[in-house]
């Protein structure tokens, strides 16, 4: 799907709005309808971290439109708030504490999902780095795991969650 993002091709260079391309999501992912994204210090100075060109956002809340097949917590229409990355799989992550997953660093600044892979690219089929902190949500629409993806109440302004987003805390480990 064509989707705006703000993108960053060299560090040194502001961000640019483009029209990317977003695949459909796989099958622990969840497509969301981004509609506020929080600014932090991190999006600003991790170009040395995260391989370019690169969308960067991790504060982000929004709608979701689609869902991969094994997602079972959240379903389109449900309203979202996007929280940090984590595996899922690793003892951090088995214990209940996700901030503890062995594949943080990876995950958060790799600019690709676990395979390597990254969910966007230019219409020209340059990849770009497009998971940041599992999420790039400085886009219309980003692709986010499910363990990365908390539903809030419909009465909570998702403007004011854009900013709170990567303070949620993920859900625990299935066994």
């Amino acid at each position: 799907m064509k989707i705006a993002a703000a993108v960053r091709d060299r560090a040194s260079d502001t961000f640019r709005i483009e029209t990317l391309e977003l695949d459909e999501p796989r099958d622990d992912e969840v497509v969301v309808r981004i509609v506020a994204a929080g600014v932090c210090h991190t999006d600003l100075v991790s170009h040395d971290r995260v391989p370019l060109p690169a969308v960067f956002g991790h504060e982000g809340a929004g709608i979701v439109e689609r869902v991969g097949r094994r997602v079972s917590r959240v379903k389109p229409g449900d309203r979202v708030v996007l929280s940090f990355p984590s595996c899922g799989a690793c003892p951090g992550c088995y214990e209940g504490a996700p901030y503890r997953c062995d594949h943080l660093a990876q995950l958060a600044f790799g600019g690709a999902r676990r395979d390597g892979s990254s969910p966007l690219k230019r219409p020209s089929g340059e990849r770009v780095s497009g998971a940041f902190l599992q999420q790039s949500s400085f886009a219309t629409h980003a692709i986010a795991t499910e363990r990365n993806t908390i539903p809030i109440a419909d009465d909570v302004p998702l403007e004011l969650m854009g900013r709170w987003g990567a303070a949620s805390r993920p859900a625990p480990a299935r066994s």
